[in-house]
């Protein structure tokens, strides 16, 4: 074999060499685009869920041992369609009575017909009762768990989302309530 041929087989076998080598950095820069578009639809869907709204229903203690209910959306995006489905009404121990003219806190119009709209850091608050009157009318309802809130609603983008919280104002005792006068109930 002379030179020229030997040259030509080393051409031919670095031409292969360098097809089989470039293709192995094709397959190496696809797998990186894919990862890549991984991470990108990752931080994606962290920003969109960052900003979408988040409605909750919310027991709250903000006055001695008044009990209030809140709907809060503590998401950055605004919330549109909102309603509302309780897993049992949220009475008061006005309300329960059999000859009341009140009704029930789930019936209020907010809860019962729902919201157009709920912007991003919106409260809305309704006096449930107080501590002491609660917890009987929830023990004597059965409601030990609690009472479970689903609220959906919308973004403003038309995507669906749904939030469901239980609220049970039997969690925390009575006594550890500040009343209005700043000394402990008990």
């Amino acid at each position: 074999m002379d030179v020229a041929s030997i040259a030509q087989v080393v051409s031919a076998v670095g031409t292969v060499g360098l097809t089989v080598l470039f293709g192995f950095q094709l397959r190496a820069f696809h797998r990186q685009v894919l990862v890549n578009r991984d991470t990108l639809n990752e931080m994606r869907e962290a920003r969109v869920s960052h900003e979408r709204p988040q409605v909750l229903v919310t027991a709250e203690y903000r006055h001695g041992t008044l009990v209030e209910v809140v709907i809060s959306n503590i998401g950055r995006g605004d919330a549109k369609n909102v309603t509302f489905e309780f897993s049992a009404p949220i009475e008061s121990s006005v309300s329960y009575r059999r000859d009341s003219e009140v009704v029930p806190l789930s019936e209020l119009p907010h809860f019962r017909d729902g919201l157009n709209f709920l912007a991003a850091g919106a409260e809305i608050t309704s006096v449930w009762d107080y501590h002491a009157n609660l917890v009987p009318l929830l023990r004597e309802m059965e409601l030990q768990e609690g009472i479970t809130v689903t609220s959906r609603y919308d973004d403003l983008t038309g995507e669906p989302y749904e939030t469901t919280w239980t609220i049970n104002p039997l969690l925390i005792p009575g006594g550890l309530y500040a009343t209005e006068t700043g000394t402990l109930d008990g």
